[in-house]
Order: C-alpha cells, then structure tokens, then sequence
C-alpha cells in the first residue's frame, strides 16, 4: 500500500480531533527500519520496534466496522509478528477511559503496568490519564 492509501485508513480509525499523524508521517514510516505499518481488513496498527519490545504507538478500527472483532484479530496478528520479531514484550498505553480497548487487551494477557498522568487531550481540552499495559511473550 501507498503511504496515501494508509492514511487515508488511519483516518477512517481516528476521531478528526484525536488525529497524531499525517501524511507526511507514513510516508517517512514506510522508510523507516524502526517502525513497522500493520494492516488488515479496515484496521491499521503503527508499531515501534527496538531490540527487545514493540510497542504499538496507534491501532484503530474504522468506524463503521467497529464491534466484530476485527481489533482483537489485528492485536493478535501483532503478538505473532512480535513473538516472530524476537521481542521480548508489547507496550501500549490506553486512555483510562477507553474500557472496550481496555478489556481487549486483558483478554490477551496483557496487565497494567503504570499510568501516565493527563497523558491525553480530548477535543474540550480536558486531560484524561493513560494506562500503560504490557505483554511479556518471554514466558
């Protein structure tokens, strides 16, 4: 896919005031060795790779398709790549708020593991905190 066509779906996953990356952004994504573009059916996910973690910096579902499982079939195709990849862990954080996202990430074992304060911003200009999860594939 182009870095246009996985904007464009990267917008369809995002709330227009929540928007963190642009154009631009993917197009230096598909350059870069560290960041790693997931797709699959109307979800996209933009993964940061070191040594040892992945940590999953986006993962949407358009809107319209949202509630059938598709999220959870995306993370779990992250988790193979990540166990495949070497890493030792995923991290994440998830707005406190967010309990769908929230309950889809403990249904794979991911746990809490700290919380950043007024981490996120939503379109009022309120702050809400993040939870940090991570997953530990070195069992």
């Amino acid at each position: 896919m182009s870095a246009e066509e996985y904007f464009n779906l990267y917008k369809k996953c995002v709330d227009i005031e929540s928007i963190q990356f642009s154009l631009e952004d993917f197009k230096r994504f598909q350059k870069s060795k560290n960041i790693k573009i997931e797709k699959e059916q109307n979800c996209i996910a933009i993964l940061g790779l070191t040594d040892r973690e992945v940590e999953i910096y986006f993962i949407g579902v358009a809107e319209s398709f949202r509630g059938r499982g598709l999220g959870k079939k995306l993370l779990k195709s992250i988790i193979s790549f990540s166990k495949y990849y070497g890493a030792d862990f995923i991290i994440l954080e998830v707005g406190i708020n967010n309990i769908p996202a929230k309950n889809m990430y403990l249904s794979l074992n991911f746990i809490e593991y700290g919380i950043r304060k007024n981490y996120y911003r939503n379109i009022s200009g309120i702050r809400e905190d993040a939870i940090i999860m991570k997953l530990n594939l070195k069992t």
